[in-house]
């Protein structure tokens, strides 16, 4: 198998830090985006060499150590791009897909889905940045305005996070906790009747604003320190099922955890500032070979800063990438670690950590957004990347996943239900998924995956590695 063809960085010219070059000899690089130019870069015989003074995801190519290029992507096959093999600081490295297709929680969707990448310093001393974009309108009459950012300025001095969305839309519900049930069943709520929406899906209506932006400044090495502002509101809020009305009254989950806890079952905010603290030495933000991300967030959401009620929340997360070829450094095992949890006060039930309301809407491919949630939440996945293709147009995954939540007891008029503590169950789910390479010089593809949980399947299109 072929190590695949190098690429070539246009830029000023700097040479490999002292300490870089020191760390490289252990087989790590300092800084992820360090990379030798063809000029600087010394003649070799294998990948391997490569790899460890320059970091996985060098290969030899032409005699000479070089960062690793996938030999065609979908535009140039396309021919809505010349053959470029060039790694330019602010050159723009776009990717756009037209959304025609179907899921359960949509329907039928159309619009469209892009994902750029783009230096935003000099290539060897910056990592890529990302910036996504999404517009979608759907047969369930649901408009999703989405915007992300993971901008990486000259040298990584600073990283901007930002996650932007107007939705207007419609998703079921299916109670709080990992133990809930998609099928409605028939509940006894104090020998005195039925509850038919204790489980099961409970659609829902809603609108949301979302307002997320982090901004971090690199205090050593891969470390950052920040802070962030985080505003979801909710509105428009109605819920299908319930009906206080009837003998016996139903009542939705929803309903009953807005009741217990005061808040309006028809429109509420969590509005907060955060701590951030960030460790991100991965060498892309599109696609990784190798290195950490590790970030933690302490977040406050007073009243006074327009938060429905006072609650504080904590939220980490573990990344990281095992090369497992140094010739060719697609294939990848990346492994996942996700946790949530509130710490203090009530956040509104949709404010809750739920599977697939993560950042970049990737959690447990397996099951529908939403279909778990509650107000603690442990997430892990681990995912096999690797090339199909000798040329990388085509590339495959296996993957497997597994989520716990818990759930605070609720009681009220016409709903009863105890607490669940995180792993009393735990929802596996895994699947396999093919990548199309579209922009080569940006690692950005077209993903397709195909997973199922319990008594659940669901196929994702989308552009860019889920994590």
């Amino acid at each position: 198998m072929e190590a695949g063809r190098g690429v070539e960085h246009r830029g000023r010219m700097t040479p490999l830090p002292a300490l870089a070059v020191a760390l490289a000899a252990l087989g790590e690089a300092a800084d992820p985006a360090v990379a030798a130019t063809a000029d600087e870069a010394p003649a070799c015989s294998t990948s391997a060499g490569c790899a460890r003074t320059f970091g996985y995801g060098h290969v030899c190519a032409d005699g000479r150590c070089s960062p690793y290029l996938d030999g065609r992507d979908l535009l140039e096959m396309i021919r809505l791009k010349k053959s470029r093999g060039v790694v330019e600081p602010f050159v723009l490295y776009p990717s756009i897909i037209p959304s025609i297709g179907y899921t359960p929680q949509n329907g039928v969707v159309f619009g469209v889905t892009t994902l750029a990448g783009i230096y935003l310093g000099d290539p060897r001393t910056t990592t890529i940045s990302s910036l996504g974009l999404v517009a979608l309108y759907t047969s369930k009459s649901q408009v999703i305005l989405m915007a992300r950012e993971n901008a990486l300025l000259a040298d990584n001095a600073w990283q901007l996070q930002g996650d932007y969305r107007l939705l207007l839309t419609n998703q079921p519900t299916y109670g709080l906790g990992s133990s809930s049930s998609a099928e409605g069943t028939e509940t006894s709520v104090g020998g005195l009747g039925g509850t038919t929406t204790v489980s099961g899906a409970q659609p829902m209506d809603f609108d949301l604003i979302r307002l997320h932006q982090t901004v971090l400044r690199r205090v050593a090495g891969a470390f950052y320190a920040g802070a962030s502002y985080r505003l979801d509101r909710y509105y428009g809020i109605a819920d299908g099922k319930l009906d206080l009305a009837a003998s016996p009254p139903a009542v939705t989950s929803h309903y009953a955890y807005s009741a217990q806890f005061g808040f309006s079952p028809k429109a509420y905010g969590a509005s907060g500032v955060a701590a951030e603290l960030l460790y991100d030495s991965r060498d892309s933000t599109i696609s990784a070979y190798r290195g950490w991300y590790l970030s933690g967030s302490f977040r406050a959401f007073p009243t006074w800063l327009g938060s429905s009620k006072d609650a504080t929340a904590v939220h980490g997360e573990v990344r990281t990438y095992l090369g497992l070829s140094e010739e060719v450094p697609r294939n990848v095992l990346a492994f996942w670690l996700m946790g949530a949890a509130v710490t203090s006060g009530h956040l509104p039930y949709l404010a809750l950590p739920s599977i697939g309301w993560d950042y970049g809407n990737r959690s447990g491919r397996g099951y529908v957004q939403g279909r778990f949630r509650g107000d603690a939440e442990v997430y892990g996945e681990v995912e096999w990347r690797f090339r199909l293709t000798s040329d990388g147009f085509l590339g495959g995954t296996v993957f497997a996943n597994a989520s716990t939540f818990s759930r605070p007891a609720v009681s009220v008029p016409g709903f009863s239900q105890g607490s669940e503590a995180l792993f009393s169950t735990v929802r596996p789910a895994g699947g396999v998924g093919l990548r199309f390479m579209m922009n080569r010089e940006a690692r950005n593809a077209v993903t397709l995956d195909f997973a199922g949980g319990q008594d659940s399947f669901a196929v994702y299109f989308g552009a860019g590695e889920v994590f």
